[in-house]
């Protein structure tokens, strides 16, 4: 009795037996990969693409929101060493919070009533002073040298550009301007006593929020993560406050040197140099090339004063300030400090260069004590 041709076995030595092979798997694989309810699975896939459009929505809608929350985050942990060396020399950590709470309440004042009627009174002096600064530096010698060299007639170019600045229609488009800027000082204004509420906030929190992020972790791994998240709490505030300390230094410079060039829009430039050099590296040598254009409306003696002093400087805050502010925070190499404010100002502007470099420093310290000695403990192949 002969077997059917179905229960006859395939002899792998038989010609052309290893092509059917192949072709009944790949057959089997398509049929695995087709969904057995084809409506239903298309179903799911769209409710799933247009949950995550949503979601990614209202991130987006809640974008301000987010970057109050990190940025008082961040300010947190820059207040939060402070808070430490008190508890250092005996200060309970209440009293230190209250202590370091007060004092960046009246820093945040005393800033506050500094800086707002010196920048009002600048910008209504420049403002101003407008029309006669165009004209002196048309009658300058640089100006009137550098109209004869060049084809364009910059004389008549400049008086059209001012004619055409103060004009009805332009004076239409500042005025709606200034009522949107209006609108965005008191938003801006907002956010700031929100960001406030929140740093003091989280300066209290802190252990508690660590505490509680531990706990979501087995029992046996929570001494681990709480010296971990020290660690970087401590880095992450050393850096940020280094940072805010060498930003007011560098702004302070900023406006001495300004002033000894005969700026008038001197504290301007000053917080404009606070808010820029808080980047590392990069902020410093953009603020170079920035402070020595401003001083070029001055004279050309002016920006060669403000440019060779700031670079002085810069070599100074390089080679002997930083690394007596900065302290133990983590070593970050240059290369990633500017990558990293690369890529954070390309995601989220200034303030995404600026949580860079702590995110850098934090990245660091889980490779140094979580995965490399990892990988060190790995001395023999793992089986299979």
């Amino acid at each position: 009795m002969t077997d059917s041709p179905e229960q006859v076995p395939h002899d792998a030595s038989e010609p052309g037996a290893p092509l059917r092979a192949d072709r009944r798997r790949r057959r089997s694989i398509a049929v695995g990969t087709v969904p057995s309810t084809p409506v239903r699975t298309g179903f799911a896939v769209t409710i799933g693409v247009v949950f995550a459009a949503g979601l990614t929505m209202a991130f987006a809608s809640m974008s301000t929101v987010l970057m109050s929350i990190t940025l008082a985050l961040f300010l947190a942990l820059g207040m939060d060493p402070a808070v430490r060396a008190l508890a250092r020399r005996g200060v309970a950590r209440a009293w230190g919070i209250a202590i370091v709470a007060l004092g960046f309440l009246v820093l945040v004042a005393a800033t506050a009533a500094i800086v707002i009627p010196a920048v009002v009174e600048q910008v209504v002096e420049l403002v101003e002073s407008a029309p006669a600064t165009i004209a002196a530096i048309q009658q300058s010698e640089w100006f009137r040298s550098l109209d004869d060299r060049t084809v364009v007639d910059l004389t008549r170019s400049v008086d059209a550009a001012w004619a055409s600045l103060t004009s009805f229609s332009s004076f239409v488009v500042i005025a709606g301007g200034v009522a949107e800027a209006g609108a965005g000082v008191v938003g801006a204004i907002s956010n700031g006593i929100i960001v406030v509420v929140l740093t003091l906030y989280f300066v209290a929190a802190l252990p508690a929020m660590k505490t509680a992020a531990a706990e979501l972790l087995p029992a046996y791994r929570r001494p681990g993560f709480l010296t971990l998240t020290d660690e970087i709490t401590a880095s992450v505030g050393g850096v940020v406050s280094g940072g805010i300390t060498l930003a007011a230094v560098n702004a302070a410079v900023v406006f001495l040197l300004q002033l000894v060039v005969g700026s008038p829009v001197a504290a301007l430039l000053a917080i404009a140099a606070f808010f820029i050099t808080l980047v590392p590296l990069i902020g410093s040598v953009l603020f170079l090339v920035i402070g020595t254009i401003a001083s070029l409306f001055i004279g050309p003696a002016a920006a060669i004063v403000f440019g060779v002093g700031y670079l002085l400087y810069i070599q100074f805050e390089s080679y002997w300030l930083t690394p007596r502010i900065m302290g133990r925070a983590v070593a970050v190499p240059a290369v990633l400090v500017i990558i990293g404010a690369m890529v954070g100002a390309t995601l989220f502007g200034l303030l995404g260069a600026l949580v860079a470099i702590p995110v850098t420093a934090s990245v660091l310290i889980i490779l140094r004590r979580v995965v490399v000695p990892a990988q060190d403990a790995r001395v023999t192949p793992e089986a299979g």
